[in-house]
């Protein structure tokens, strides 16, 4: 029989290891669909599933210099009772210098993007290489944190209106498929 002290210690060890395992969350990337536009750019997206989780490679060559009219949708989409919902969505103008609707999700994804190569959300897009290499959110990161344990979907859609057009254009579509555990 367990005395008062070693059953308080007993739930202490329980306590701190759920809390560890709450917090190691592990993100494996189960699918990624993606689409560029010809006329702007060439794109590759390979998934790493490592054990600890997934990372993503991204190559990209762009064709033109892209300085004004950059557009950005961001959603992340949560798989209940069996279909996806939007749960956090986010729209940005990237090359405006009006900081007054600045959201704080693209912020926290650009500073998280420029660790692992020269992909940004920061205007101008100069014509040339881009790269990222091994990309992963980390698990104590704040956006990670805000994510219960689920299936997801981030969606990333970059739209170029020309000066003086009416219309936007699609650059790229961007689905990863993902799972939180």
């Amino acid at each position: 029989m367990l005395s008062c002290t070693q059953r308080w210690i007993w739930r202490c060890v329980v306590v701190l290891v759920a809390f560890a395992c709450a917090i190691s969350a592990k993100i494996m990337i189960t699918k990624v669909d993606y689409v560029s536009n010809p006329d702007y750019l060439t794109m590759s997206v390979q998934i790493n599933n490592e054990t600890e989780g997934s990372t993503v490679d991204v190559d990209g060559n762009l064709f033109l210099d892209v300085v004004q009219g950059v557009f950005v949708n961001i959603d992340l989409d949560s798989k209940m009772e069996g279909e996806y919902m939007t749960m956090i969505g986010t729209s940005k103008e990237l090359c405006s210098t009006d900081e007054a609707g600045m959201d704080p999700v693209v912020p926290l994804l650009n500073e998280e993007l420029e660790k692992f190569g020269n992909l940004s959300f920061n205007c101008p897009y100069h014509k040339g290489f881009y790269r990222m290499r091994r990309f992963r959110m980390s698990n104590d990161h704040m956006l990670v944190k805000m994510v219960p344990p689920g299936e997801y979907i981030v969606k990333m859609d970059l739209q170029h209106k020309q000066p003086n057009a009416t219309d936007k254009v699609q650059v790229f579509k961007l689905s990863f498929y993902f799972e939180i555990s």
